[in-house]
């Protein structure tokens, strides 16, 4: 029996029954032409999936009957993201990308390369945008978990406010013809910041600034990648190095 997927950040483990909202509707029955019948697993992004089945086929308001949940917790250490923020749909990539993987957190930070319209970093347009762009990815990689995205900041401000105990690592490009290791991280370590640049990568001095401020370099490769390529890999490597040590 297929298996689609929903999202509604305000189901309980004791429901019956749950009528989705119009947009969740609308994907699930045009989009994905759900019928009666099929399965459906419906997420809140905070680890809780409810299991069901389409009961009402209805564009505007499907019905879905409920038999089983479960709650998933996310083992330590979180990773989250810190990008200098990029131009246009980039951003779209990055949010899904790390949504994917399971990114806990994501800053997108005002770097002095970054060429992004004032009026962006204050658009709450943008935000909800990102926020949909995140649930559908959610959907599709069947993480429970959405990322928490806030944006506006520079780096600078960023880090010197930043208070994060550990060890934590800035994308630092030397086309060294290695990737350098992850260090090890510090015991019962919760968290693991990433930080990568935007287009054009850090400027000396935030590099500087930011290993000042706790961030370890690692390098990523001989190849000079684009700011969201960059991103995923910074993440995809550092649960590697980190999860599988």
């Amino acid at each position: 029996m297929p298996s689609f997927h929903s999202f509604d950040p305000d189901i309980s483990s004791t429901q019956t029954e749950l009528k989705l909202g119009g947009e969740e509707s609308h994907h699930l029955v045009r989009v994905r032409r759900a019928k009666v019948g099929d399965g459906v697993v419906v997420l809140n992004g905070r680890g809780l999936i409810l299991e069901g089945e389409v009961l009402v086929a209805d564009p505007r308001q499907a019905l879905v009957r409920l038999s089983g949940f479960k709650e998933v917790s996310v083992e330590p250490p979180l990773f989250k993201l810190a990008v200098g923020i990029p131009k246009g749909r980039t951003v779209d990539t990055i949010v899904r990308q790390a949504t994917e993987l399971g990114v806990a957190e994501i800053h997108f930070l005002v770097t002095e390369r970054s060429e992004v319209p004032s009026k962006v970093l204050v658009s709450a347009e943008k935000l909800a945008k990102w926020k949909r762009v995140s649930i559908e990815a959610s959907k599709q990689s069947e993480n429970p978990f959405l990322p928490e995205i806030n944006f506006g900041k520079t780096l600078q401000a960023w880090v010197e406010e930043f208070v994060g105990a550990g060890n934590h690592f800035v994308a630092h490009p030397e086309r060294s013809g290695k990737i350098c290791r992850f260090g090890e991280l510090q015991d019962e370590q919760e968290s693991v910041w990433l930080l990568a640049g935007p287009e054009g990568g850090l400027t000396e001095h935030e590099l500087q600034i930011s290993i000042q401020h706790g961030f370890q370099p690692v390098n990523l490769g001989t190849s000079i990648l684009r700011v969201d390529t960059a991103s995923v890999t910074l993440v995809a490597l550092a649960q590697g190095f980190i999860k599988g040590a």
